[in-house]
């Protein structure tokens, strides 16, 4: 099991692999360099590799952006009950946000990219953000 936080930027926010995805709406630049103040590395996790734990509070919220995880619940008897899976472009560490810890743990299905963020400026950037499509919408 192997896991290597960077703040070395394998990929910089103007060149997100999230970008071209069809499904997520694409970002402006002026939007790319607001987001781009709150990443603070990419975590690179190997395939078996635990990346938030069940009952923890990280202070990190990660996007994935590249390879596939699992979230699981630990069962009484010791077996795992595999919740849903996460992609690229899932938003993981919400849930131990608003809820102080994690209720379920997330693991790598195969070697993962994840973009990091504090978790404690989260507010921050949604009452930024909201600002701004206030602002550009209002």
């Amino acid at each position: 099991m192997n896991t290597a936080a960077s703040t070395a930027r394998q990929y910089p926010c103007d060149k997100c692999p999230l970008q071209g995805f069809a499904h997520l709406q694409p970002h402006q630049k002026d939007e790319i360099d607001f987001l781009s103040t709150f990443k603070t590395g990419e975590l690179v996790a190997d395939t078996g590799t635990t990346v938030l734990v069940e009952g923890a509070n990280s202070a990190h919220l990660f996007t994935v952006l590249s390879g596939w995880g699992f979230r699981y619940k630990m069962l009484e008897d010791g077996r795992r009950q595999i919740l849903n899976y996460v992609l690229p472009g899932d938003l993981i560490g919400l849930q131990g946000s608003l809820m102080r810890e994690m209720s379920h743990s997330i693991e790598a299905l195969s070697p993962m990219i994840l973009c990091v963020f504090q978790r404690d400026k989260l507010p921050t950037l949604f009452a930024i953000s909201q600002a701004l499509l206030t602002t550009s919408h209002g």
